[in-house]
Formats: structure tokens, C-alpha cells, sequence
């Protein structure tokens, strides 16, 4: 959406935001409400001489992406980098996140199975994700927005994307996030899943998928 917004250099409504990435204008709006909180982007109203209700436009705000990637990878090595327990620092943060995003969705969506939610939330975030059922379930990320900061952290890039998958899969629920293999391939991560049984006190079983030893 940012991407679009940049290219475009005027300002766009929801729906033809919406109609150009293929997303639900709901959906779009949730994504436009977070870039416009992060300075990203600015929301103005239309301005017409014809009466009724003026459109909400949304402009990308020049210049402030590359402030917020310094940010980002100042955040990730000088602040999360020395921190010995980063690991487990990076998984608590991402699992904020999408506590967060999949609370989102849920009040637009509605109940969905676990993991189509999170392949949906992922492709929504950019990774460009695809499940594969055999021989192991397994979410492939083929595009990572964070690749750069991930090359040079991925301790914590890495396994805040472990996390933030188990926050959009949710509780109560068999699937977790077990286990990530960052650049399996020079183009693809791995997001290894598994589904436990689940007790009638919505419990694991003796069988629960358990998170992985942190790879990264």
C-alpha cells in the first residue's frame, strides 16, 4: 500500500487503494489507520464545492521511509543485539504484535480457521507466505519486508516473526508456531507448524506441540 501510495504521488481513496492491492476496503483501512499512526501516511479530507460528503484520501508523506528503517535496524543492533535473552525478548514482542493484528481481524473477518488466518495476516503483511500440508506442515515465507535487518540479526528479526506467527495463530486453538529456518533458500524462510491434540479443557494433550529450540 505504502509502495502504491509513493508511486501514485496523489492522494488515493480506500477503494482505489483496496481495488489495486486486491484486498477487502475493511482490510485495507485497518492497514491505512496503522501506516497513518506511524507517520507513514497522512489523511486528509477532499476538497469539493458540490455538496455531500467529502472522501477521506490517503497520501504517502515524502522522505520517511528510510527514517524508519534507521530506526528499526538502530533498535534491533545496538539495543536488542547485546541483550542475552533477545531471543526470547524478540518472540514476546512479536507475539504482542499479533495478539494485536489478530484481534484486528477478527473484528473484521470474523472466526476463521487458525492457520488460513495466518497465511491471510501474513500475505496482508507482505511475506507472500504459502502452506504446505507434506511432509511437514510448514508455512513458506518467499518475501520478507525485514530481509536486511534479518541478515544482519536474525536472533531477533528471526524469531519476532516466530513470535508474531503464534500471536496471529491465538490460543485455544491445536496450531504453534514451532520452529523457523531463516534463508533455507537465498529467496524463501521456513515457519514450521504443527497441530496437537487439544484436551477437552482446551489443553494440550501429552502430544502438544512445543516451540523448537530458537534457530538464528
Amino acid at each position: 500500500m505504502l509502495h502504491h501510495l509513493r508511486e501514485s504521488g496523489t492522494p488515493l481513496t480506500v477503494a482505489d487503494i483496496a481495488g489495486f492491492v486486491g484486498l477487502h476496503p475493511n482490510t485495507t483501512r485497518f492497514h491505512l489507520d496503522g501506516l497513518t499512526r506511524a507517520g507513514l501516511v497522512r489523511r486528509t479530507l477532499e476538497q469539493r464545492s458540490e455538496p455531500g460528503r467529502r472522501k477521506v484520501l490517503y497520501q504517502a508523506v515524502p522522505g520517511r521511509g528510510d527514517q524508519y528503517r534507521a530506526l528499526a535496524a538502530t533498535l534491533v543492533k545496538h539495543f536488542a543485539g547485546p541483550l542475552t535473552d533477545r531471543v526470547d525478548r524478540a518472540q514476546a514482542a512479536g507475539r504482542a504484535w499479533g495478539d494485536e493484528l489478530r484481534a484486528a481481524w477478527l473484528g473484521i473477518a470474523g472466526p476463521q480457521e487458525s492457520i488460513d488466518r495466518l497465511v491471510q495476516c501474513m500475505a496482508d503483511l507482505g511475506y507472500q507466505p504459502a502452506f504446505v500440508a507434506e511432509p511437514d506442515p510448514t508455512v513458506v515465507l518467499r518475501a520478507c519486508p525485514f530481509r536486511d535487518l534479518a541478515v544482519e540479526a536474525p536472533s531477533v528479526v528471526c524469531q519476532l516473526h516466530l513470535g508474531l506467527a503464534n500471536g496471529l495463530l491465538g490460543p485455544d486453538q491445536p496450531w504453534r508456531a514451532t520452529g523457523i529456518v531463516p534463508f533455507a533458500t537465498p529467496s524463501t524462510c521456513l515457519l514450521h507448524v504443527a497441530k496437537a491434540a487439544v484436551d477437552e479443557d482446551g489443553t494440550g494433550g501429552p502430544d502438544a506441540a512445543t516451540e523448537q529450540a530458537p534457530q538464528g
